[in-house]
């Protein structure tokens, strides 16, 4: 549930957009590496220079003599203009035809991108040249020889979850070249703390070892119960602190194929929590039909180990987005107080096909993801390692942690066009739930649909903007009621 590392999700634009190295003048810094990029690209933008070719110089080198040119000679006579009456109009391509769905469906979505964000962001970006913000934030947040290390204010608010604040911080070419430290901490009062620490070492031309760590104390966190039919009524409130290290090895074997192995150990342990005039766990557990959650009275500390290989035929914006993207993931985890009686197994996959609609990166997408835990011992999986939707993970327009279950399948389909350079609207449905054992219950009464739209920075991100609005329904047997609301804005962490 409170993964360490949030899943990414292939919902996300994995494709690394180049005119990011370009603003840096580096090819191998990444855009979400920089929290600077935003603010160059606001002065880069305005005047173009970052994309224009370069103006021909006022004074060109000596040419060598030439004899002068002959005179003109006597002017062309006229042309006889083509005939263009009966010429038929230009024909109206498939893709451009389908892309009117999209746009009658997403009209609301598309007035708020475009005339509530994206044509103020344009004139900010004219303002910022004009009034040179770029050389004052740039010198408040950044600094080093290249601008390389940098500490940027954030805040987040997650409705139902405390609103936390906290900084940023980043520092590339760390005691050697190429080694990337990031550094996020966050407060939401003196019950709610958050530190995390990666860094990023290359080993290899196409491998890099990541080295992380994490420590966590919030108050907030829900608990509905498990299985795919848990209610909304029943919904109970828990505190957690864990600590969480690990130890990452990504591989791009070749041009979209990467390989990632990682092991890595977390010790948890779970309170009651009063937050937010909602019942805690052990209050809701006081009825028979809502046990505890498994080892919510213990807490554990699990080791994990595993890997995901990824396929992607998707080229780098701004080339076309269309393609194919294939996942596979597997992990083995234990109790380590405990690991003869307490032990699993973590397995899934997802397949997406994308469809570039203008050639443009208007892109619609059709996505099928399933997931699978099983104990391999007689103690029961501890709740928080369950198959999770919501929040990070697919179905986006719960809460995290509102979905938990032994398995779960998704179908989710997407529209993502660009608003603006670093910006991407977004809009997505998903149609799918948790289950039990081995998809377990998985027939239309048990399904539950998930809406969401909104707005999300481009590429890979260790720190980024994020604004979503969603909702998510009972399941068809429930009746479908929309009975869930997602609003999320600021800045979410992905390192």
């Amino acid at each position: 549930m409170f993964n360490p590392a949030p899943r990414t999700s292939m919902i996300d634009d994995q494709r690394q957009p180049v005119y990011a190295s370009m603003l840096r003048g580096s090819p191998r810094v990444k855009m979400s590496n920089r929290p600077a990029l935003i603010i160059t690209a606001l002065m880069t933008l305005g005047s173009g220079s970052a994309f224009a070719a370069a103006p021909p110089s006022d004074v060109a080198p000596a040419a060598a003599a030439k004899p002068p040119p002959a005179p003109p000679g006597p002017p062309s006579p006229p042309r006889e203009l083509p005939e263009y009456d009966g010429r038929p109009p230009p024909g109206t391509t498939a893709g451009e035809a389908f892309l009117w769905v999209p746009r009658v469906v997403l009209f609301p979505v598309h007035v708020v991108t475009e005339y509530v964000l994206r044509r103020p962001l344009g004139a900010l970006t004219v303002a910022a040249e004009r009034g040179k913000w770029i050389e004052a934030l740039t010198d408040v947040f950044t600094w080093g020889p290249n601008n390389n290390i940098g500490i940027v204010p954030t805040a987040l608010l997650d409705f139902g979850f405390r609103t936390s604040v906290g900084v940023y911080a980043f520092y590339d070419d760390f005691l050697v070249k190429d080694n990337a430290l990031r550094v996020h901490a966050a407060f939401g009062g003196t019950d709610w703390l958050r530190l995390t620490v990666a860094d990023r070492i290359p080993i290899a031309k196409n491998t890099t070892l990541k080295i992380r760590g994490e420590a966590s104390r919030r108050p907030d966190f829900f608990f509905y119960g498990i299985g795919p039919t848990s209610r909304r009524v029943d919904r109970a409130r828990y505190g957690a602190d864990w600590i969480d290290g690990s130890v990452t090895l990504h591989s791009v074997v070749r041009r979209g194929v990467t390989v990632d192995t990682f092991m890595g150990i977390k010790t948890a342990r779970f309170y009651d929590e009063h937050c937010c005039s909602d019942l805690s766990v052990r209050e809701r557990a006081a009825s028979p039909s809502y046990p505890l959650p498994p080892t919510y009275d213990a807490g554990y500390t699990g080791f994990r180990s595993g890997g995901k290989v990824a396929f992607d035929t998707r080229r780098p914006r701004p080339e076309p987005g269309g393609g194919v993207r294939v996942e596979a993931s597997g992990s083995f985890g234990a109790d380590l107080r405990d690991p003869q009686a307490s032990a699993w197994i973590k397995y899934g996959g997802a397949l997406g096909g994308f469809v570039d609609l203008t050639g443009h990166n208007h892109v619609l997408s059709l996505q099928l993801t399933a997931l699978f835990v099983d104990p391999l011992r007689d103690a029961p999986v501890p709740f928080v390692e369950l198959v999770s939707l919501g929040g990070n993970n697919p179905m986006a327009g719960f809460r995290e942690g509102r979905l938990l279950g032994r398995s779960a399948a998704v179908a989710t389909v997407e529209y993502r066009y660009p608003i603006w350079a670093f910006l991407d609207g977004d809009a997505q449905f998903a149609v799918g739930n948790v289950f039990n054992e081995h998809l377990d219950g998985l027939e239309p009464k048990n399904l539950r649909l998930s809406f969401d739209f909104g707005v999300r920075a481009v590429g890979d991100r260790d720190h980024s903007f994020s604004l979503l609005v969603g909702a998510g329904s009972e399941t068809f047997g429930q009746g479908t009621r929309l009975n869930e609301v997602r609003l999320l804005i600021g800045g979410t962490s992905g390192f």
